[in-house]
């Protein structure tokens, strides 16, 4: 990231996090792993610290709502280019259903991070920013806890990192070049 950890922006961050993940993905795909690719603590890092800044700047809240809508924003893009928009509406129920059963402990991100990107996808055309923003925060907020916002806040954005990072390779071919020029060219 060009900026320092103390003036990184929401959206350079959602790119950079997203450029590390799916890099990650390609290159365990290219060495024919199986299953998920071993954790990323680098791009763990990166996350946790743009957070850490937010939080001493006394701007967590809002600036880890704005990355997580920018992540689901990606996401959301990303399964719709797989998928197509006719096939999207019924990827996300069942989605939606598979991250709900999966996830069966007592403050569990999934869920909330379904409502995310439920919102972020039924957006109706020419909503205004602010409008988007009250209907985020609902799901958002309601999930952090008193004491506990940047470890909650980081829960949501690393679910959002690793499941639009495994899209983006996904859609890229796997391809490092392509995966740094698409982040490249979306930050600039």
């Amino acid at each position: 990231m060009s900026e320092t950890t103390e003036q990184c922006s929401p959206r350079s961050t959602a790119f950079t996090l997203l450029r590390m993940t799916a890099q990650g993905e390609a290159a365990h795909h290219a060495a024919s792993g199986e299953g998920p690719p071993p954790a990323d603590m680098k791009m763990h890092g990166m996350l946790t610290s743009a957070l850490e800044s937010w939080r001493r700047s006394g701007r967590l809240r809002p600036q880890a709502m704005v990355l997580v809508e920018w992540l689901a924003t990606e996401f959301a893009g990303y399964r719709i280019q797989i998928l197509g928009q006719d096939r999207f509406d019924s990827w996300l129920l069942a989605f939606g259903d598979d991250v709900s059963l999966a996830q069966r402990h007592p403050h569990p991100a999934g869920p909330t991070c379904v409502e995310l990107l439920s919102v972020v996808a039924s957006a109706p055309p020419g909503e205004r920013p602010e409008d988007r923003a009250a209907r985020l925060a609902v799901p958002f907020l309601a999930y952090l806890r008193q004491g506990s916002e940047l470890e909650d806040a980081r829960e949501i954005a690393l679910s959002f990192v690793l499941w639009a990072g495994q899209a983006l390779a996904s859609l890229m071919q796997y391809d490092t070049g392509r995966i740094t020029g698409y982040t490249q060219a979306r930050t600039s």
